[in-house]
């Protein structure tokens, strides 16, 4: 009875700072941080750089935490509990706009165990969470600030989420009100490594509580890596994942050891992801709490999840017709209302000549079928310049020698201070980043060359475009096909540690984009040596190399101790005051 009545006395004297009518509401998720549903991010973390417009994603995840909420009784730990919870988390993804992303997720948990018969033990009964609920659905915006394209110190993004309070607060999963949570992230690419950075804030119009353990107001912050790797097989798209998180009170900030009623979850994340059939991906990651377990610091966390992701396809003259069903796909359709589904204005569409679906108009080649990017005239020799501007059109050359092969005597790759230059184009299938196989003897050659000369590098792979398409297809393309460089020489035996790769589309072209010849020499793949990335001047820093002679060819809920009950305490909320001490030490979540 003494122990009931001192509880009693902690209620009273608390209530003005908890839920008066409902001290013991609990309101709030004991698995606080979420993995994002935003495309082309991280695990938790969210990334700055955004898909092309239209392309979508759905997703299903399986979120297993093992030991979510601790119950210590002084310094004596109890037991969980939650020892164990699963959620089923389904989402997705649209991007509207080139730089704006709209997302949602729908959490449902399907197995919620509990101890609380730890409370009982210690005379303090209390109703169990239920086994099975609804969690707080979320909605997502994602709008792209800067791309690191046109400011290359980094990518910015504002990111906007809302946590809509209809799931089982009860049970400890979702929050009492609603929770609003607007963050900046950043993002930088070093060839194959990505470094994510998100802070933020997390909004709560009610508050949670129970027994102790008292969830508010929230700074927001994380850092991380994605690390892209080689083809694998069938498995593309490769990469690895680490990331730190944590959601810290604004009231006590960093509380990360002897807090009671104010939590900081902290919490690292290692994952694996890979595209394991067209659009189809899964991902594996593995997190645990930081520091001691409590509330936001489970003992252990695996996630299972797999993705469907629809990447918009290439629409060069941008009427919202993908190329593969455009026939004009170099000429926008006028949107007359008059069978404006075939990609063509109609005034075009009778005049197509040779019939290679460019119209005559921007034809240069009327007479003769030949691809679009070449200006719909024809390349005999597929060295990606038309024939009327080859002129050597039956042999294979770069753009540089207007289509002709270089001398037999030249050396194909020369090692100079800065990079490696090479005496011809490498080609890829247009719109893609598969290479053509005329291009694997150079790219043979690079790998000798680099093998006879273990200590130059790291070698940063650029890949160029030229300016037809839209510029986020290009950036996208150009890093790409530069990958597809690195990972071919990977496969020649140049360790992935001595290579990088990136992309800049049409941004850096060496000629005006006017002519067909002009835009064969900006399709380009330059070899950079670079002795590391100077983040200050937004770019590779050049090795300071002498020239070399040419060689031949990654709960405890810790309720405070409470007074009286050998059960639990009410929480005070920092920065409320404190309850009077009480005579004996309660279990504390």
């Amino acid at each position: 009875m003494s122990r009931i009545a001192a509880l009693l006395i902690v209620t009273l004297l608390t209530a003005p700072f908890a839920w008066a009518d409902e001290p013991f509401a609990r309101g709030f998720d004991a698995v606080p941080l979420k993995l994002t549903s935003t495309a082309n991010s991280g695990l938790q973390l969210d990334g700055a750089e955004l898909r092309e417009k239209k392309s979508w994603q759905l997703y299903a995840l399986l979120d297993l935490n093992f030991g979510v909420m601790a119950l210590k009784l002084g310094d004596q730990r109890l037991g969980d509990l939650i020892p164990f919870r699963t959620d089923l988390r389904i989402g997705g993804s649209y991007q509207v706009l080139d730089r704006l992303e709209v997302g949602g997720e729908l959490p449902i948990t399907v197995i919620n165990l509990n101890a609380f018969s730890l409370l009982r033990e210690q005379g303090f009964p209390q109703d169990a969470p239920r086994v099975v609920g609804l969690g707080a659905p979320r909605a997502i915006g994602r709008f792209q600030i800067l791309r690191q394209s046109e400011f290359p110190i980094v990518s910015l993004a504002a990111v906007l989420e809302a946590r809509i309070p209809i799931g089982d607060g009860f049970s400890f999963m979702a929050d009492r009100g609603f929770v609003v949570s607007p963050r900046l992230a950043a993002e930088r690419r070093f060839g194959p490594l990505r470094v994510l950075a998100n802070a933020g804030w997390r909004f709560r119009t009610s508050p949670g509580q129970y027994l102790n353990l008292y969830v508010g107001q929230e700074f927001l912050m994380g850092g991380g890596a994605i690390v892209e790797l080689p083809n694998f097989g069938k498995f593309t798209g490769n990469s690895l994942l680490a990331e730190v998180n944590l959601a810290t009170p604004a009231e006590a900030p960093f509380t990360f050891r002897d807090a009671e009623s104010l939590k900081t979850p902290f919490e690292l994340m290692l994952g694996a992801r890979s595209t394991v059939a067209k659009d189809w991906s899964v991902l594996l990651a593995l997190g645990r709490g930081l520091g001691q377990s409590g509330y936001g610091r489970e003992a252990f966390r695996i996630v299972f999840g797999v993705r469907f992701e629809h990447l918009a396809e290439r629409d060069q003259d941008g009427d919202g017709i993908p190329d593969t069903a455009d026939g004009c796909p170099t000429v926008p359709e006028d949107k007359d209302g008059h069978e404006d589904t075939d990609g063509c204005p109609e005034e075009e569409q009778i005049i197509d000549t040779d019939g290679d679906g460019v119209p005559d108009t921007a034809d240069g080649c009327p007479e003769v079928a030949g691809p679009g990017p070449l200006d719909g005239c024809p390349d005999r020799d597929g060295d990606q310049i038309p024939d009327i501007a080859d002129k050597c059109p039956d042999v294979k050359g770069p753009p540089e020698l207007d289509g002709c092969p270089p001398p037999e005597d030249e050396e194909p790759v020369v090692l100079e201070s800065e990079r490696l230059r090479i005496k011809n184009q490498i080609l890829f299938e247009f719109g893609s980043n598969k290479i053509d196989p005329s291009s694997f003897p150079i790219l043979d050659e690079v790998a000798k060359v680099l093998a006879v000369n273990p200590k130059v590098g790291p070698v940063l792979i650029e890949g160029h475009t030229d300016n037809v398409g839209p510029r986020a297809f290009n950036i996208d393309l150009s890093r790409r096909r530069a990958k597809a460089v690195e990972d071919y020489l990977i496969t020649k035996g140049i360790a992935k540690e001595r290579l990088r790769s990136d992309g800049f589309g049409f941004d850096k072209p060496i000629v005006p984009n006017d002519t067909p010849i002009n835009r064969a020499k900006n399709r380009r793949t330059e070899f950079r040596l670079v002795d590391e990335i100077d983040v200050d001047k937004g770019g590779p820093k050049p090795a300071p190399k002498p020239t070399p002679p040419a060689p031949k060819p990654g709960a405890a809920v810790t309720p405070t101790p409470a007074p009286a009950p050998a059960a639990a305490t009410t929480p005070s909320p920092t920065p409320a005051p404190k309850p009077a001490p009480a005579p004996t030490p309660a279990p504390k979540p």
